[in-house]
Formats: C-alpha cells, structure tokens, sequence
C-alpha cells in the first residue's frame, strides 16, 4: 500500500473515535462537553504544527456544528428529534470535511524522498 493509502486510513481511523462521540452524544449529562472533547481530539492531530487555511476553517466548522447540537440536546430546552439528528448528521459531514482537511495537511508535510537513494540502485 503507500503512504498516501495508509495515512488516510490513519486520519479515518482515528477520526471514527469522535464520529462516535457524536453519534452517541445526549446531552442529558452535566459533565459532557462535546465541542471540548472534539476539538481536542482534532487538535491533537495537527499538534506537530501550524495548520493552513483550510484546516483553521474545516476546524472552526467542527466548532460550530458541535455547538450547534450541544445547543439542540440541552437537557433543559426544549428537545427535537429531527433537529438534533440533523445537528448529528451535520457535525459528522463537519468531521468529514476536517478529515480531508487533515489529510491535504498531513500530506504536504511528509517528506519528499531523497532522489540520491533512486540514483543508488544498481543498473540492470
């Protein structure tokens, strides 16, 4: 496989982590923070660096829509179905987008290979 292949089933991996804290998130409890505990999670990912555009943006998106259905599941408003399964389903795509974010970062970060080892090899 290369390195392309794995770091994006890296990211997505690692990303399926906090899908999950949005699929299962409630609202119901007093010590649940999920714009904290995602945002976390995503800038523990981008730690090694400063991010570009595309990523602050895709992050700052993340931020929103995980605010958004921390607002829609408060305990102590009014709660609708629908409108928290569409907060749900648009703090995933937001996680969508950081992904591909993530991974046009972390692409262009890894180091090209060096041609002086190609130059090495033995001729046929």
């Amino acid at each position: 496989m290369s390195s392309e292949v794995l770091l994006r089933q890296e990211i997505r991996h690692s990303l399926g982590y906090v899908r999950g804290m949005i699929d299962h998130y409630s609202g119901l409890y007093s010590g649940e923070n999920l714009t904290r505990d995602v945002l976390s999670f995503c800038d523990g990912m981008i730690r090694s660096g400063e991010p570009n555009a595309r990523l602050r943006e895709a992050r700052r998106l993340v931020e929103d829509r995980c605010r958004q259905l921390a607002d829609a599941t408060d305990r102590f408003t009014q709660r609708d179905p629908a409108s928290i399964a569409a907060m749900r389903a648009q703090a995933v795509a937001a996680i969508d987008l950081f992904q591909d974010a993530a991974f046009e970062w972390h692409k262009t970060r890894v180091a090209v290979p060096s041609s002086g080892r190609l130059l090495r090899r033995k001729s046929l």
